[in-house]
């Protein structure tokens, strides 16, 4: 069943309309020069580890690939302005629940980033944060916090079937945080981009969710070939729209380095080890390659 933060909504609702937004914007500004994620240059565009927001997603192989540096992503200007807009909405978020009341943490008390971490080291994430006082569940409850943005074909379903329908990778995404950082429900908070509507839904801690998926990344991440395919048509229609599709379907090589390397495979600490050499391999030549690589068929 879905659960609408109505309380919450209410509250925001209220307190904008009380003062015109004042207390919203002082908050504002205080919380947008917090924003890394929005000012981080020098971005190769590989991830490191798989992340807990793409384990939700159907198809394994596309995690994959991903996992694997099979192929580096590039976006273009519009993409990268929204990417950008995402985590600068981050700051708004926090400054309608902060205005509310509500006490929010970003960092546990060594100043780090509240991240998790799982399959030695291979699979992981950042939250949004976490929140103490949010109108919809006991004062003394501390909840993870997730912010998204939508398009507005996007966000009409999520208001219609709420976040475990709409977006079942956002649900499961929260269920990894909430079942590896102890908290017992989650915040979601959803902005429409074409006229700034706001959706607010409390979700429940799923711990079967969570744990099934951190054994799906576990399997995911150390299969040394491709799991099988979505589809075996190139035209079915989900593979048409993946970034994957070429390599996948097409005979695309995959991008020369380390990962994409018959030889090499993740080992502890979120290292990788190639069995060429029979040495670990170093971190800042991983993206490169040598003479002995050979492509995973």
């Amino acid at each position: 069943m879905v659960r609408i933060a109505t309380e919450t909504l209410r509250a925001i609702e209220n307190a904008m309309l009380r003062d015109q937004g004042n207390a919203f914007r002082a908050a504002e500004q205080r919380w947008l020069p917090q924003m890394d994620d929005a000012y981080r240059q020098n971005n190769s565009g590989f991830r490191a580890h798989l992340g807990a927001s793409l384990i939700g997603r159907e198809c394994a192989r596309e995690i994959w690939y991903g996992f694997r540096w099979a192929q580096k992503p590039t976006f273009d200007g519009r993409m990268l302005r929204l990417f950008n807009r995402g985590h600068l909405e981050e700051a708004r978020f926090c400054a309608l629940l902060e205005m509310i009341g509500c006490k929010l943490f970003q960092s546990d008390e060594n100043g780090k980033q509240y991240r998790i971490s799982d399959v030695d080291g291979h699979f992981g994430g950042s939250g949004d944060g976490i929140a103490l006082g949010v109108p919809d569940l006991p004062a003394n409850e501390y909840c993870l916090l997730e912010f998204k943005t939508h398009s507005d074909k996007s966000f009409v379903k999520l208001t219609e079937n709420g976040v475990s329908i709409a977006k079942p990778e956002h649900f499961v995404q929260m269920q990894v945080y909430m079942y590896k950082m102890g908290l017992e429900h989650a915040l979601y908070m959803a902005v429409n981009k074409n006229n700034d509507d706001i959706y607010a839904e409390i979700i429940a801690k799923d711990e079967e969710v969570g744990r099934a998926h951190i054994d799906r990344a576990r399997t995911i991440i150390y299969l040394q070939q491709p799991p099988r395919k979505l589809s075996e048509k190139s035209s079915f229609f989900k593979c048409k729209f993946c970034d994957k599709r070429d390599i996948c379907h097409n005979g695309k090589p995959m991008t020369r380095n380390c990962r994409t390397c018959i030889h090499a495979a993740p080992v502890v600490n979120g290292q990788w080890k190639c069995g060429y050499h029979n040495a670990i391999i170093p971190a800042d030549f991983i993206e490169q390659t040598c003479v002995q690589w050979k492509q995973i068929d």
